[in-house]
Parts: C-alpha cells; structure tokens; sequence
C-alpha cells in the first residue's frame, strides 16, 4: 500500500530523473505532434495557392491545434522538469558540481557527437521544409530559387558530413581532470585522452574560455549572446606522448585566475567554462570541446610545476604558425612596433563577406522598390560596417618607445595622427577583448598614463600569447631593460 501510495503522493523523488529519459520521452511523445504539424502545414502551403475554402479552414484549424498541442507538451515536460530539480540534496548544494554525473567523476566527454546529432536533426528539417516549398510555393519557372535552395541544401550536408567524420574518427574523446573541480586561484590540471594517434600538422592549439551565456530579447524572438570574460591559450608541438600505439595523451595545465564567477552547473544561461582543443591533420581535423567545473573553494590547492613546458612551441614558432605580420625592431635607444593594415586576414575576410551580402540586400530593396525608410535604416547600418572595414583594411599604426617618451603614430591613407607621451607619465600596457567573433576574441593593446587616461596602440589582435608577450616588450622597453624572447 506504501507503494502505491507513494507512486501517487509522491511528493521527493527519491533518485534525480536521468536526463536522457526525459529526453527520449519527450522526443517521442512529441514527434506525433511535430509530424502532424509538419503535414498540416504543408496542406496549408497547398490550400493557399488553390485550395478549396472549406479545406483550407480545416488544415489551419487542425494546424493551429497542433501547435498548440505540443506547446502544452513541452511546457509540461518542462514543468515536470524544473519540479523534479526544485528539491536539491544536502550535498549538491555544498558541492553544485555534483548536479552532473561527468563533473563528479572528473571524465568530460567531447560534446563534438551531440553537436553532429543536432546538425543531423536541422539538416533533415531544412530539407523537408525546402522539398515542401519546392513543391508547392515556387513556381517551376523559378529556376534561380531551385538551384539558391539546392546549393544551400548541399553545402550544410557537406558540413554537416564534416562533423559526423570528425566525430566518428575522435570517438568520445575525454578529459580526465586531475582534481575535480578547478579552482579559482588554482590550476585546471588534466589530460584529454584521444581514441587515436595524433599527427598534427602544425602542433596543437588549446584555449581555455569563460563565457557568460544570456538570452535577450522578447519571449516570441530570444536571442542567445556568449561574450568572453577570460581566455587563456597555448600551442603544443606535434611531438605529443602516445600512451600506445592507437591512443594520444595531450597534457592540460592553466593557471586560472581568482577574480572570475564559478561554473553553473545547468545548461543554457550563466558562466561556462570550456576547454578547446583542435588541430589540423591528414583528413578529418582534430576539434574537440570540453565543459568543466570551475569553483571557488575554501582552500586554494596549490599550483604545481607546469607539465606541458616540454611541449609548448617557442614564441618564433607560434608568431610563424599564425602567420603574424606585425614587427618588432631594436633601435639605438628603444624599440619600434609596426602593425601593417590589413594584418588579420580571417577575421578581414569574414568582415568583407558580412559587408558584401549586407550591401546586396540593401541593393535589392531598392530594385523591388520597398518602402523608402527600410532600405534608409538598412543604408545607416551599411555606412557604419563600411567605415568599421575601411578601418581594418587601411589603418596602420607606429609605436616607437625610447628612454624619455613614447610616440604613437596613426595613419589612414597619407592621413597621419601622431600623440607623444612622456616615458616617466606611462602607468602600463594592458590588453583587453576589444571585439568577438565567435568564440575568438580580438585584443586592443591600449597605453595607460598618470592622469588616468589610456590610448589604443593597436587594435584586433588575434593572437592572446603574442598580445602578452607585445605588452612585456613595451613595458620592458620604457623601463630601459633587456628582453629576450622566451625559447618555452
């Protein structure tokens, strides 16, 4: 009868629902609803272009039901959800990293098969939607939107082919923490462990993010925003220890500051830390990505001996592995820094696109005569992104220090702006994360003086080592003391 009565009644769940339970439940109790949706959405699209009236108010109706319907679904999966995780134990509260059962073990698994499944999932979708539109919207004397819908339709199943190879190949790659969790103040410490032998090209690149993650906007358009606290990275050399002859042990250490919040435990909104991995090879390339547990604890471990010195490419190797055309000379009685225009070829090119497919939609409004202030507002937003491109592909700056001043030269064209400042006013050079791409953030190395105010020296630099090692080089250079490049 207790049975029975707490089957009912139950007002605890003795054990937390299992996430991949909830989630194959609502999977399948929903997919009923969505194919319905699917079906009577398409019989929409026919009924509005020559349907009979009467059908066409039975599939809306049946429509708008459906929808509704799994709406109710969802919301009350959801509910279930949230009333289950309401009633947190004792010792997850203490210790939240024990809400997940990988952080508690301290093995993480690449999230790179969840990414290929949901590509899957979209790419299946976008092709019975355009299959519907090609059969029931587009006239068949559209040729143009048949091929615009047939290369789009391609070049995602290509990436999408891309993802599954790479997961496939790099199956369930881990990383196995040395101390669970990370500390605040400490070291992540750990190795990612790789079902393969690794060859890469030109070394490995880690990078360690923190990221604040928020949805804005309004509650029938969210939009999700990841902006970058902290980022930390490294390069390793191809020679990486092969624990035998099919399996490759990439060792982790960063330091981590103590001034940044601590994970949450959930997912979707707030901090996640997360460790990538990456590396071009023969093939499939090596990408995989890590979310790990980041607290802050009543005792700071303390920080060990670095194991991945003996792997880390010098600073000459990095700057050459990233292609970087910034110079750095020695002079009679200081240094020079020359940052060329056009120095980020990536994050230039990716710009460039932006612009171009921006400019040609404003070209179209106009050519099919829409209503004068939307192409206004869309020509306001181009000025803007064309003066920001115009920066990145003809600004070039100068920075000369020697023993009694610091001359900062801006030039655009044959437009030249030079500032001169005292050696003995500058406080500092610092760096800070001036623009985001993705998760790649882009440094503005800035000068600070006594009266507080600071001047950008340059600005988008891709690279987070050299960024510190440019700052090093300055402040070296305007306390007249000797630098030379670190080999490790």
């Amino acid at each position: 009868m207790s049975n029975w009565k707490n089957l009912i009644f139950k007002d605890e769940p003795a054990a937390p629902p299992d996430p991949k339970a909830v989630r194959k439940r609502a999977i399948l109790l929903a997919s009923p609803f969505a194919l319905l949706g699917i079906g009577a959405l398409v019989m929409l699209a026919h009924d509005l272009f020559g349907g009979l009236p009467k059908q066409k108010i039975i599939t809306t109706l049946s429509f708008v039901a459906v929808c509704f319907g799994l709406a109710a679904l969802i919301i009350g999966i959801n509910a279930k959800k949230m009333a289950l995780r309401a009633v947190p134990s004792k010792t997850e509260d203490e210790k939240p990293w024990l809400k997940r059962k990988d952080w508690a073990d301290g093995r993480i698994v690449s999230s790179s098969r969840k990414a290929a499944l949901l590509l899957w999932i979209f790419v299946a979708f976008w092709c019975g939607i355009s299959g519907a539109i090609s059969l029931f919207i587009i006239p068949p004397s559209d040729h143009a939107a048949f091929v615009a819908l047939i290369v789009i339709s391609l070049a995602l199943i290509f990436f999408t082919l891309n993802t599954t190879l790479t997961w496939r190949k790099f199956n369930r790659s881990t990383f196995q923490m040395a101390a669970v969790p990370a500390a605040l103040g400490g070291a992540l410490k750990g190795e990612i462990r790789v079902k393969t032998k690794l060859q890469p090209q030109h070394g490995l690149h880690l990078r360690l993010n923190c990221v604040r993650r928020a949805t804005t906007g309004k509650a029938n358009n969210p939009q999700k925003i990841e902006k970058i606290l902290w980022q930390d990275e490294k390069w390793l050399r191809a020679d990486l220890p092969q624990t035998d002859l099919n399996a490759t042990a990439v060792p982790i250490f960063f330091k981590l500051p103590e001034n940044l919040p601590e994970s949450t435990a959930t997912l979707g909104d707030g901090i996640h830390w997360k460790l990538e991995a990456s590396a071009k090879l023969c093939g499939p390339n090596f990408d995989a990505t890590f979310e790990i547990p980041v607290f802050k604890l009543p005792e700071t471990p303390e920080i060990s001996d670095d194991p991945t010195l003996q792997f880390q490419m010098s600073l000459d190797e990095v700057r050459k592995q990233i292609r970087s055309k910034i110079q750095v000379n020695d002079l009679p009685d200081g240094k020079e820094f020359i940052f060329p225009a056009a120095r980020n070829p990536g994050f230039l090119a990716g710009a460039t696109a932006i612009w171009l497919v921006w400019t040609a939609v404003i070209a179209l409004l106009i050519f099919k005569h829409a209503p004068p202030l939307l192409p206004l507002v869309a020509a306001a937003a181009d000025l803007l992104m064309t003066i920001f491109l115009a920066n990145l592909w003809f600004h070039r700056s100068h920075v000369t220090i020697a023993a009694s001043q610091v001359k900062i030269e801006a030039a655009w064209f044959s437009f030249k702006r030079q500032r001169v400042i005292k050696s003995s006013d500058v406080t500092n050079f610092a760096t800070e994360i001036g623009a985001q791409v993705g998760h790649s953030p882009y440094y503005d190395l800035k000068i600070r003086v006594r009266d507080g105010q600071e001047f950008t020296v340059a600005k988008h630099l891709g690279n987070k080592p050299e960024a510190d090692w440019l700052v090093r080089q300055m402040t070296a250079a305007v306390k007249n003391i000797p630098v030379t490049i670190p080999n490790a």
